[in-house]
C-alpha cells in the first residue's frame, strides 16, 4: 500500500515563489525599459503614437510652481466703515424696490 506524502505549507509557498520571481524580474525590466523610453515617444511621428502635428510647442523655460506660503501684499483700500455700509444697503434696497415696481407696472401694461 502506498501512501501519498504531503508537503508541507512551507515547501508550496518555496515552489511559488521560485516560479513567479523570474516572471515578476522579467516584467520590472520591461516596465525600466518601457519608461526609459518616454522622452523619444514624443519625437515619434502622430502615425506610431506621436504627437499630432497641431499640438501646442512644449515651452523653453517650464513654468514655476505657484508661490502657496507667500503672502498676499496688504490692499490699500480700506473696508467700509458702519455708516457706509448702511448707506450702501439702503442704496440696493432702493434699487430693488425701483426694479420691482418697474417689473409690477411693466407687467399691468401687458396684461391690458
Amino acid at each position: 500500500m502506498s501512501r501519498s506524502v504531503s508537503r508541507r505549507p512551507r515547501d508550496v509557498w518555496a515552489d511559488r515563489l521560485s516560479r513567479r520571481l523570474p516572471t515578476g524580474a522579467v516584467l520590472a525590466l520591461a516596465a525600466v525599459l518601457v519608461a526609459g523610453c518616454s522622452s523619444i515617444l514624443s519625437d515619434m511621428p502622430q502615425q506610431i503614437g506621436g504627437l499630432p502635428s497641431d499640438a501646442p510647442a512644449r515651452p523653453a523655460v517650464p513654468p514655476s510652481f505657484p508661490a502657496v506660503n507667500d503672502m498676499p501684499e496688504a490692499r490699500a483700500e480700506r473696508t467700509l466703515t458702519e455708516a457706509e455700509r448702511k448707506k450702501v444697503q439702503a442704496d440696493l434696497d432702493a434699487a430693488r424696490a425701483a426694479a420691482a415696481k418697474r417689473a409690477g407696472a411693466a407687467a399691468q401694461t401687458q396684461e391690458r
